[in-house]
């Protein structure tokens, strides 16, 4: 519809995971219904900040880190480019011969699985410094791609990014439908003095 309107070609994939309550035990969304007048509904909401799809900022690891809240607008949206990995050990040589010819500086780097049901890729310490070196801006995965081959490597990858400012946007979905290595990324979080925040994520790719 937006393209119609403003004569563009381009088209919208919805890259959010769906919240049902009452989520899971680890990850909880339990909604009571309730009035906020005499004929006006409202929901009350017992949750988290990593709850669906969730953008995480650097105050989620350090103590002296930003909220969501204190970062730019435009750390959430710009240029991405899809890092398209075959199943297994994503190290520094690796990630540059999938992307090293097109990263530029702020860009946000998506990251899908090739072959989902055949095993999962890695990212390592190593390829997390080389992306914080070439000054990406975000880094956003699905529960089919993983950041490192266990949790302690898990952690050391976080810690790299978000000691250089680099938000994590984690549990998209849809990145199947994703056609073009190059297009256009939004996930606007809420405006909450947090340490990450629901968002609704989008791709725009031309046609």
């Amino acid at each position: 519809e937006a393209s119609r309107m403003l004569g563009i070609p381009f088209g919208i994939i919805d890259l959010s995971l769906d919240v049902i309550p009452p989520g899971t035990e680890d990850r909880p969304f339990k909604v009571e219904k309730g009035l906020l007048s005499d004929r006006a509904y409202m929901h009350k909401v017992w949750t988290h900040s990593h709850v669906g799809t969730h953008i995480e900022a650097s105050s989620h690891f350090f103590d002296d880190g930003k909220d969501i809240d204190e970062y730019p607008l435009d750390a959430f949206l710009g240029r991405a480019i899809l890092l398209d990995a075959e199943p297994g050990i994503i190290d520094e040589k690796v990630i540059e011969g999938l992307i090293g010819d097109i990263i530029k500086e702020q860009d946000i780097i998506i990251c899908r699985n090739k072959r989902t049901g055949s095993g999962y890729p890695y990212l390592t310490s190593e390829s997390a410094r080389w992306l914080a070196d070439k000054k990406i801006k975000m880094l956003g995965i699905d529960t089919n791609f993983k950041l490192g081959r266990d949790v302690e490597e898990g952690r050391l990858i976080h810690s790299i990014l978000m000691s250089r400012e680099v938000t994590l946007i984690e549990f998209l979905s849809n990145l199947d439908l994703i056609s073009r290595r190059e297009f256009f990324f939004l996930a606007l979080p809420y405006k909450v003095k947090l340490d990450s925040s629901w968002t609704r994520a989008i791709a725009i790719e031309e046609k």
